[in-house]
């Protein structure tokens, strides 16, 4: 039988088949074949000083690393975040070419266990730590990594060599930062234009500020500065841990309150739980929005807190945890977090702490309303039925302070809150949330499921069958 408008697709060949097959297997075998060294492997007796020197390298960085980052932590303990986030960029290029020649140390037959460590460091004052490190980097780019790379040279150790000299031109840039942050360390904005971000070269480890930030290679390794590691000052502020402490707090509370809403579900107190879970959902979009505050500061996704776990009590106690919370977080927690960020001009995290500060406020006087009344079963059901939750700043409200128009803390229009109800008796007394576009339908998706399945069998049969009518 013959069928017009139908594609014939003509078989492969084996011999072709056999000899594409081999081709990928000799070729997955070469990409997986192990790095060539550039340099034939030697010992330490084949290059003796340029061994000692890697030691004393090795040992000098490791050192200035462990000094970095003590000054780090006593510039931020004076509030210069700037100087102390070049302090902190420094040290991991430090790190890096300790670690770079170590490498080469193992590479010539160092024992592993011999890696030298860092002695305690001596910090003084930020203006005196900015002079030890400015003399440290002097030191190294002028003397020692000067007299290493032409020992290194004239024994021929060419990887050795290349490492002293990357480091040196790394180094002297070093040395030029802290000596300029050193003249500007009383002028706050300087500091705050020029070292807010810092930029540490992947390559040669060398570290740039916005004074001196190469317009596009790195002029030490010419690496594109594409590739450079952005430093910034904002994840050594005081409001970057309050944050992280923030997020930690709502997400406990969060937690906290799905558990005490089972628990006065398990009791009968159906319109407690709608208070609990809504509540629940308000701490979450807190904490949801601190994080993504972190996140753009540069914290590590992995790094979000999790939840510990929730202590529950009776109703009554849950009720007493829950106003002991909220009021602490708009009367303590929140309102040191706002005054911080505030006095450090991080604008985005004062809104969030601002808002979150009016919500917790209206929360505490929900739970002790609740509290007040939690034998009155008609007072309940009355105001507590029905609660909303402001879309923006969280705030749940009942029908006994419900605003007439708009959220106070947030200005919102009550139009847009979001409601939460006791479901209807007859499906359990639990509690429900009207549908809010968020979460999408299920019977949608099964229905769509069953669609896709109920088509790709037929396709799957049309095929079937023209493979019989051309066979026939």
């Amino acid at each position: 039988m013959r069928l017009s408008n139908v594609t014939v697709v003509r078989r492969i060949p084996d011999k072709i088949l056999v000899f594409l097959l081999v081709l990928v297997f000799v070729l997955a075998g070469v990409l997986t074949l192990p790095p060539i060294s550039l340099q034939a492997a030697g010992t330490k007796d084949d290059y003796p000083l340029t061994y000692d020197n890697l030691f004393d390298a090795v040992q000098g960085e490791t050192n200035a690393n462990a000094a970095y980052l003590a000054f780090a932590q006593k510039a931020k303990d004076d509030g210069l975040f700037q100087v102390a986030n070049l302090f902190t960029a420094t040290a991991a290029a430090e790190k890096k070419h300790a670690d770079e020649e170590w490498e080469i140390l193992l590479a010539l037959g160092a024992d592993p266990a011999d890696r030298p460590v860092a002695g305690a460091p001596t910090v003084g004052t930020t203006a005196q730590n900015l002079q030890a490190a400015f003399d440290g980097e002097t030191y190294e780019y002028t003397v020692m990594y000067d007299g290493f790379l032409a020992t290194a040279q004239a024994e021929g150790n060419t990887d050795a060599a290349r490492i002293f000299r990357l480091a040196k031109g790394a180094e002297e840039i070093h040395a030029g930062n802290f000596s300029n942050v050193t003249t500007n360390l009383s002028n706050a904005n300087y500091l705050k234009d020029n070292y807010s971000v810092v930029y540490r070269c992947p390559v040669c480890g060398a570290v740039y500020s916005k004074n001196n930030l190469p317009a596009a290679n790195c002029p030490v390794c010419n690496v594109a500065k594409a590739n450079f590691v952005a430093y910034s000052s904002d994840v050594l502020t005081q409001t970057y841990a309050n944050l992280f402490a923030a997020v930690q707090g709502e997400t406990n509370a969060n937690a906290a309150y799905l558990a005490f809403a089972q628990k006065a579900k398990d009791d009968g107190l159906f319109q407690v739980a709608n208070l609990f879970l809504a509540t629940a959902a308000a701490e979450k979009k807190h904490a949801d929005e601190e994080w993504e505050i972190l996140l753009a500061l540069g914290a590590d996704p992995a790094d979000r807190p999790v939840a510990a776990a929730p202590v529950v009590g009776t109703t009554v106690e849950n009720l007493q945890t829950a106003f002991d919370g909220e009021t602490y977080e708009y009367t303590v927690m929140y309102d040191g977090f706002l005054t911080t960020a505030q006095a450090e001009g991080n604008t985005d995290a004062a809104r969030i702490f601002r808002l979150a500060k009016g919500a917790e406020e209206i929360h505490a006087g929900n739970f002790s309303n609740v509290t007040t009344n939690l034998s009155n079963a008609n007072y309940l059901k009355d105001n507590y039925s029905v609660v909303y939750r402001c879309p923006v700043c969280g705030a749940v409200y009942s029908k006994n302070n419900l605003p007439a128009a708009n959220c106070p803390v947030c200005n919102v229009a009550k139009a847009n809150f979001i409601v939460y109800q006791v479901s209807s008796p007859g499906s359990g007394g639990g509690t429900t949330t009207p549908d809010t576009g968020e979460t999408p339908s299920v019977l949608w998706m099964t229905m769509s499921s069953f669609v896709l399945i109920v088509i790709g069998s037929s396709c799957v049969a049309v095929s079937r069958k023209k493979r019989v009518l051309l066979a026939s």
